[in-house]
């Protein structure tokens, strides 16, 4: 019902707009006995030592703000992510600022990290009648203000963990950029270092950290994160995040020039990320974890990112195209590729 009914109407609306509207609809779902869900024994895992029931979930950007965490559970997903939340509210980039490549399966955003600011989205989840009733993590960014810049952009990222740091997250993520420049690198992996040092030092109850990385990271900037990450007790990655690149579209160059500058993420991710996955596998520590993300649609994506050292996986842009029952599908192709083998086995 979806392909043919419902993704035709939204994609006549702005995607931006669409959006909206998805938020709006959701709780919904609370009022009907809906549940998109494949159950499977053998698709239970872990991440950070959180029990899991199965390894798809929510990528950040879908949840900013933290609204939905007691609605999502209901798609299928074994873990969410909200954010990214940044300590400052902001508007974000001008619209439109959100793309569709249809042809491509893919998305083009510059939507410049809106949302309600750190203060907003903690007081919301600390609500009394708030549940996270899946396992969740907390994507936290640097507010995207061209006046928050060095020290200041290190104290603005600490501030907004400093909000969380009580909260019964499984995992809290930290955006590392992509700089392209030897100068950019140097920066990057001082302010990284400053920031996951002062993190450690408020993190009271040990919430496991990851270093969301950039599938357009040079391979440079990779081995500095991993060495900062080796050195400051970091859980894992997150591999990987929306690319700069519009290298192999099926869309029109014509078109994708007008669109003009943004995260690409969708099908076309894939090859990206699950060479940074691959990269980055091989340089952690065996207790390291890594989730992946981009490119991810279908039962044999997600098998292909855990065959290659993912211990989880996520997924959002794949949503758009495929709809509600997307994760029940996935999570139902993946549990018949193991051939009743438990995820576990795969993982090793």
């Amino acid at each position: 019902m979806y392909d043919s009914l419902v993704r035709p109407i939204l994609f006549k609306m702005d995607p931006e707009g669409a959006h909206v509207l998805a938020h709006s609809l959701a709780p919904l779902l609370k009022l009907t006995p809906l549940k998109f869900e494949h159950a499977a024994a053998n698709l239970h895992t872990k991440l950070s030592g959180t029990e899991l029931k199965n390894p798809v979930g929510l990528a950040a950007g879908f949840d900013k703000n933290g609204k939905l965490i007691d609605i999502i559970d209901r798609l299928g997903f074994g873990f969410m992510e909200i954010g990214s939340v940044c300590a400052l509210p902001t508007q974000g980039n001008p619209k439109p600022r959100l793309f569709r490549l249809p042809d491509d399966e893919a998305v083009i955003n510059r939507l410049g990290l809106n949302g309600e600011g750190a203060h907003a989205v903690a007081e919301r989840l600390g609500g009394e009648h708030v549940s996270f009733r899946i396992p969740t993590g907390l994507n936290i960014a640097k507010t995207n203000l061209p006046e928050v810049q060095g020290d200041r952009a290190v104290t603005d990222v600490v501030s907004t963990f400093d909000c969380f740091k009580a909260f019964p997250f499984t995992y809290v993520a930290f955006n590392a950029s992509c700089p392209n420049t030897h100068e950019g690198i140097l920066n990057e992996r001082q302010q990284l270092t400053d920031i996951i040092r002062e993190v450690q030092q408020k993190n009271v109850k040990s919430l496991p950290i990851f270093i969301k990385m950039s599938p357009d990271s040079p391979e440079p900037l990779i081995e500095d994160i991993i060495e900062i990450a080796n050195s400051h007790n970091v859980s894992g990655f997150i591999c990987g995040n929306t690319t700069t690149t519009r290298d192999g579209l099926k869309t029109d160059a014509t078109q994708i020039s007008q669109i003009g500058n943004g995260g690409l993420s969708g099908k076309p991710l894939k090859n990206k990320a699950l060479s940074l996955l691959k990269r980055v596998a091989k340089l952690k520590n065996a207790n390291q974890e890594i989730i992946a993300c981009g490119g991810i649609a279908s039962g044999q994506d997600a098998y292909d990112f855990l065959e290659a050292g993912a211990k989880a996986v996520q997924l959002y842009t794949a949503l758009v195209y495929h709809g509600p029952s997307l994760v029940a599908t996935v999570n139902r192709d993946l549990s018949a590729l193991l051939k009743n083998q438990p995820l576990e086995h795969l993982l090793r």
